[in-house]
C-alpha cells in the first residue's frame, strides 16, 4: 500500500477536521490508498436485545428525576 504523510497547519484544516484541536499548531496526516470503501458497521439490530440492568421504566425515570432535582 502507498501512504502518504504530511504536516498540515490545523487552521487550514476543513471545521470537521479540527474538532477538539487547539486553534493553532500542526498536525501530522497519513493517508493510505484503500482498494474500496470501508464498510459500516451497524449496532442497531442491538437495540432493545438485552435485558434492562437499570430497573423498570419506572424506576428509571425516578432516578432521572431525582438526579434533576439535585442541581
Amino acid at each position: 500500500m502507498n501512504k502518504i504523510v504530511r504536516h498540515y497547519p490545523v487552521d487550514r484544516l476543513p471545521d470537521d477536521l479540527r474538532d477538539d484541536l487547539p486553534s493553532q499548531g500542526w498536525v501530522k496526516i497519513e493517508f493510505e490508498l484503500e482498494s474500496e470503501p470501508p464498510k459500516r458497521r451497524s449496532i442497531a439490530h442491538l437495540a432493545g436485545s438485552g435485558d434492562n440492568v437499570h430497573g423498570n421504566d419506572e424506576e428509571v425515570l425516578r432516578y432521572i428525576r431525582e438526579l434533576r432535582e439535585d442541581r
